[in-house]
């Protein structure tokens, strides 16, 4: 699984050089299931092809539009191992394709902006939060939502200790070693180290090096934005990655006992209860907050109203319904919003774009049911002045 950025979502969400196509769907794990991945994307990817068709676009252009799509169909490695959503958005400029912790709903659009809606669980302020699993014999990171888990790929770093540290048994020696290429270290193979089995601090220092390379590796991925960072393991070893951890988002609370042979939902379950917390405060204290404001011009439910504020980097904190869709035009520059009833091929879904440009000037998102909603309207919004 690959992580999405706040800086990817932007950039779907400005792409203009379409048509822009956008298929969405849910990816299932097993001998069954598996196989009828492929299928479903194929059938999927027809639809957008017909779409594409239906809008006049030129049989050589999508053609070459949908060649990075039918080249995925070939992969049969890729189909194999998929379990939660998949992503995949073409234009002439951008080509990308995304396994994510989210199961989506079957989509295939083909218009002049993608549709970025059911990425929006990922970048609300209370959805994400990310596992790091540690034991002996595997390092895991999995990127989650309170209903959803995924495994982040740790690219070329050894997911192992016991690939970097074993036992020579005749010498009884703990070694670190070089031929594996750490991530953190560019590409560059990693240093070797050497000490006696029975030097405790010795072999502390080993493993504190590995980790410093997971550290960093972790800490690229996730750029410091994917929320909260959960530890699972046993005791010995989350105390000595806690020293090499950098990301500033570490949970101080941790999953006890050995990490192996847990399943990423146990996991998650168990590491939603301690993130919980902070994330439900968060929510009611900014909700709290917009109570106070709400007849000041400091804060609105009004879509229009928020719409020009976010545009101007002015939305501090934004609420928005998970269950709501708002499709129009809004222009950047006049400020004028027109909303339609049933979304024209080139309308935006707009509470989409409050989110993009709300996230793009840092403010906080919350991504709440209905019933949870300030004032029970489809977005509402604190101002930063």
């Amino acid at each position: 699984m690959l992580l999405m950025k706040k800086e990817e979502l932007r950039e779907l969400l400005e792409e203009r050089t379409g048509p822009c196509v956008s298929i969405y769907m849910p990816a299932e794990k097993g001998s069954i299931e598996t196989k009828q991945n492929p299928v479903r994307f194929r059938k999927l990817l027809r639809e957008a092809e017909r779409k594409l068709a239906a809008s006049a676009v030129k049989p050589a252009t999508i053609k070459s539009l949908a060649a990075p799509a039918h080249k995925l169909l070939e992969d049969h490695m890729f189909w194999q191992y998929q379990e939660g959503g998949v992503a995949v958005f073409l234009s002439p400029k951008i080509k990308r394709v995304y396994t994510l912790p989210l199961k989506f709903t079957e989509m295939a659009a083909a218009n002049g902006r993608f549709c970025v809606r059911q990425l929006l669980p990922l970048f609300a302020e209370d959805a994400r939060f990310c596992v790091l699993a540690l034991s002996q014999r595997s390092v895991q990171l999995f990127q989650c939502t309170r209903y959803s888990v995924g495994e982040v790929d740790l690219r070329r770093t050894p997911k192992s200790i016991s690939q970097l540290l074993e036992f020579n048994h005749g010498e009884k020696q703990l070694q670190f070693h070089s031929k594996t290429e750490g991530w953190a270290a560019h590409g560059a193979r990693a240093g070797a180290f050497h000490g006696g089995a029975e030097d405790t601090d010795e072999e502390k220092e080993n493993i504190l090096n590995y980790f410093h390379s997971i550290n960093r590796a972790v800490s690229v991925l996730l750029g410091g934005s994917a929320g909260p960072l959960v530890l699972a393991g046993v005791d010995y070893l989350t105390r000595i990655y806690k020293k090499a951890n950098t990301y500033p988002q570490l949970c101080e609370g941790r999953l006890p006992g050995s990490a192996a042979g847990q399943r990423p939902e146990e996991l998650r379950d168990k590491a939603w209860e301690l993130v919980k917390p902070g994330f439900e405060e968060g929510a009611r204290a900014a909700v709290r907050q917009f109570g106070q404001l709400q007849d000041t011009p400091r804060a609105s439910n009004h879509l229009k109203t928020i719409l020009r504020a976010a545009n101007e980097g002015r939305v501090e904190t934004l609420f928005v319904s998970v269950r709501d869709q708002r499709w129009g035009f809004f222009d950047a520059e006049s400020g004028e919003m027109d909303l339609h009833r049933k979304p024209d091929p080139l309308d935006m879904e707009l509470l989409d774009l409050c989110t993009a440009r709300t996230l793009d000037q840092g403010g906080k998102v919350y991504a709440l049911e209905p019933e949870r909603m300030p004032g029970k309207a489809p977005a509402a919004a604190i101002f930063r002045f």
